[in-house]
């Protein structure tokens, strides 16, 4: 009875035992979990019910999902990182009409954001054509928009300039770009196709912001369909959004938000799991359904 009793009592000693040894196990291993945890990093946006920016938010008003899945957002803070602004303005012949309310609304752009950052001018009407290299200069800038002339007899390669663009601020590597395109939705040239143009925004990281002046009569064709689906899913898939004006009304108005937009950004950071295949989608919303928030991933955390 005695070597019975002894036997179950060292079963049971056995089975408490690796019950810790399991219990402790798990344990120790949580802080390894956490440890492979990525920090990664966004831009975003948020704008209130009347489109304008909303400033001074903290980590309790943000939610992020990626393919559904809530992430802890551990940071958020205004964004400083200077800005590589490609600004890609329309001078085929169909925005002779516009044109003292573009160089107004330009100005304006330029005026806000240079600076702190950087600006590029670039036309696309007849061909891509750098009017200003990226500057801070406000007065380079500002005498930039005076050189906007439109091209008579010309069509837009608008998918030209965003490729263009692109390829140059792939060559500087610079940590926070941005395209902003002003297009009057006349007749597009270019012979590129979309998926390139839309790949390659995808590649530098850029946010895509695109203003189209529409008339009653727009153009049509494969070329200005291509055109179409960049303004579209450009914007859309980058944090950015298209801003479409009837015949240019309240374009220096639309300029100017957009400036306070992209000077109002919060740099976001929130912590991913160590996975194989990245997320397919990636959302970001507040703790207010009346807010707008948009952005796009800008990699991992520093």
């Amino acid at each position: 009875m005695r070597s019975l009793i002894t036997c179950r009592f060292a079963d049971a000693y056995r089975l408490v035992a690796l019950s810790l040894f399991v219990m402790f196990g798990i344990v120790g291993a949580a802080p390894t979990v956490a440890a492979q945890a990525q920090e990664l990093q966004m831009y975003v946006s948020v704008l209130d019910d009347d489109d304008r920016p909303v400033t001074g938010l903290t980590v309790d008003d943000f939610v992020l999902r990626e393919d559904g899945v809530l992430r802890e957002v551990l940071r958020v803070q205004p964004a400083t990182e200077p800005m590589h602004v490609a600004l890609l303005v329309d001078n085929s012949a169909a925005s002779a009409q516009y044109l003292r309310d573009m160089r107004d609304g330009l100005g304006e752009f330029t005026q806000r954001i240079g600076g702190d950052h950087e600006v590029a001018v670039i036309t696309f009407g007849d061909r891509p054509t750098i009017v200003e290299d990226y500057t801070r200069s406000v007065i380079e800038l500002q005498q930039a928009i005076g050189k906007v002339f439109p091209r008579p007899g010309s069509g837009a390669l608008l998918l030209d300039a965003i490729y263009n663009a692109g390829e140059g601020l792939q060559r500087r590597e610079v940590a926070r770009p941005v395209m902003v395109a002003v297009t009057t939705m006349g007749v597009e040239y270019s012979n590129r196709a979309y998926q390139p143009v839309l790949r390659i925004i995808q590649e530098v990281g850029a946010t895509f912001h695109a203003v189209a002046m529409t008339s009653s009569s727009p153009s049509m064709g494969t070329e200005s369909r291509y055109r179409d689906i960049v303004l579209d899913r450009g914007t859309s898939e980058t944090g950015g959004r298209r801003i479409d004006l009837l015949r240019g009304q309240m374009f220096r108005e639309a300029m100017e938000r957009l400036a306070d937009e992209l000077l109002s950004q919060y740099l976001l950071v929130y912590a991913r799991p160590e996975m194989l295949v990245p997320p397919d989608e990636i959302v970001v919303s507040t703790t207010r359904p009346d807010w707008t928030a948009r952005g796009r991933s800008a990699g991992v955390a520093p």
